[in-house]
């Protein structure tokens, strides 16, 4: 945690200015311009919640269909996430290499830079959640703990990522065509629109397999069940969380100047 706050201190101020610098690009020339970070999250949440309370029609014991909506817009909120951060985070590097072995503004900060730009649309679907979980009296007073704690670990354990596949993708281009691929295996396998106990016991190792999940399940008991979620799924979120930061920005700094050399 030591080393965490060092880094912080070190280029907190600088990761912000160009976070708030990539924000303002990525919305400007658009008819809409901000306008989408609120319709975009919006119409999906619309869509995957409508699919799944009304045509596929799945139900939860002691769950009003209202409280099965909100279960389903939290962990899709988590699933954004993941693919926004995902997608802009392995692609922090690729058009920018000559920055690589830059000593004014450091290629650590490049990866955390595309995942903190990419929370617009995933924080916009989380609050519209929480004000729809407040609204219909799912929400339960733990939310304003866990849920912000969840979404900090979430964030930690995407930097990570991002640090590793961004500086591998240089040198693999395959991680890159892949990305797709992850973000629907993630999609589909993650508790998004059921509970862990709906899942076959052969099949439920498959979901512990999946990080997602742990971060997805503390986000919806709080949220949805009116519950404290599974101490084992707040003990992944938080191991998978700090682990992978700590993981991914040591391996950013022994591995970038051996791998630009293989480039």
């Amino acid at each position: 945690m030591r080393s965490l706050g060092n880094w912080w201190s070190a280029y907190g101020m600088r990761l912000a200015n160009s976070v708030w610098h990539d924000v303002r690009q990525r919305y400007a020339g658009s008819y809409l311009g901000v306008t989408w970070a609120v319709l975009y999250p919006m119409l999906l949440l619309c869509f995957y919640s409508g699919l799944y309370a009304f045509v596929f029609k799945v139900r939860l014991p002691n769950l009003p269909t209202g409280h099965y909506v909100i279960l389903v817009m939290a962990g899709l909120s988590a699933v954004i996430m993941f693919g926004e951060a995902l997608s802009n985070g392995i692609a922090g590097l690729s058009n920018q290499r000559t920055l690589l072995l830059n000593t004014v503004f450091p290629a650590e900060l490049l990866p955390p830079r595309a995942v903190l730009a990419s929370q617009v649309p995933s924080l916009a679907a989380l609050t519209i959640t929480v004000v729809a979980a407040i609204a219909t009296g799912a929400a339960s007073p733990a939310a304003l703990i866990i849920v912000p704690m969840t979404w900090v670990l979430l964030i930690m354990f995407m930097m990570g990522l991002a640090w590793v596949l961004s500086l591998m993708s240089l040198v693999v281009r395959d991680i890159a065509q892949a990305v797709g691929i992850i973000n629907m295996a993630v999609m589909t396998l993650s508790p998004m629109a059921f509970t862990p106990e709906m899942v076959p016991n052969g099949l439920r190792f498959i979901l512990w397999f999946n990080p997602m999940s742990y971060f997805i399940l503390c986000l919806q008991a709080p949220i949805a069940l009116d519950a404290w979620p599974l101490p084992s799924a707040m003990i992944g979120a938080a191991v998978l969380g700090i682990g992978t930061f700590a993981l991914g920005l040591s391996f950013f700094r022994r591995a970038r100047h051996v791998l630009v050399d293989y480039m």
